[in-house]
């Protein structure tokens, strides 16, 4: 069952980018839209929701006021151009609080907290000492689940990043460096401009290369000296 969807902002191009993140994401269905609180109030007395989309800073009933009315309110993940909020915006228990202009990225980090929270889990998805910790990666016109204990590593391709995982590889446009600031630092690590390793494969390591699955790949010089000072602390912490 896909998780129900409403977008409310007041800005036309806000929304915009929130419907377009929504639609790349499977298990997440866009239910309606609207522009301010008063029209979303009708809204949800019609329609049920499982999740908002909710902007802070609106004409006559702002998003922490229209809250505050709601008796059984859905999961909210709250939007803003403003850090103001983020105190007051918490103790209304929200799943997430997204700084505008939103990346797909950052999106795709609440949306896994939502999931989390609903399952019972901790909110930080992206926990290296959780077996269940994934992110969403769109391939093949699809956004798959991948757990992180199933990546080896990722290469960058020119305009393409290949994922390599336990059982099969996908190919991505996703931006290795994109990849790179949502991955926790303790399991992958970047040692080229082209390559990011989960640390967990690794077999052995030499000056200029590490060897991962019997793959042999490059060390970059630029990469080099924070590379192995993130595997040193690794090791002493195992």
């Amino acid at each position: 069952m896909k998780v129900k969807c409403l977008v409310i902002d007041d800005e036309p191009l806000a929304r915009k980018l929130m419907i377009s993140h929504i639609s790349k994401i499977e298990s997440l269905e866009l239910a309606g839209e609207c522009s301010n609180a008063i029209e979303a109030g009708n809204f949800l007395r019609t329609t049920k929701v499982d999740l908002l989309f909710l902007d802070i800073q609106m004409p006559e009933i702002n998003g922490l006021q229209f809250v505050a009315t709601l008796k059984t309110p859905p999961a909210i993940i709250l939007t803003t151009a403003f850090r103001d909020f983020a105190p007051e915006a918490f103790d209304l228990d929200v799943v997430d609080y997204l700084l505008k202009p939103i990346a797909f990225d950052r999106f795709t980090k609440s949306v896994n907290k939502f999931f989390d929270k609903r399952e019972g889990k901790s909110h930080e998805v992206l926990n290296p000492e959780s077996a269940e910790a994934f992110i969403y990666l769109k391939a093949d016109r699809k956004n798959h689940k991948v757990h992180l204990k199933e990546i080896i590593y990722i290469e960058s391709l020119d305009d393409y990043v290949k994922v390599h995982l336990k059982e099969v590889t996908l190919i991505t446009r996703e931006n290795i460096s994109s990849l790179e600031s949502i991955l926790p630092s303790g399991s992958f690590v970047r040692i080229h401009r082209s390559f990011i390793i989960n640390t967990q494969y690794i077999s052995a390591i030499s000056s200029d290369s590490i060897e991962i699955k019997g793959k042999e790949l490059p060390m970059g010089r630029a990469f080099k000296k924070s590379a192995m000072a993130a595997l040193s602390l690794r090791e002493k912490k195992e």
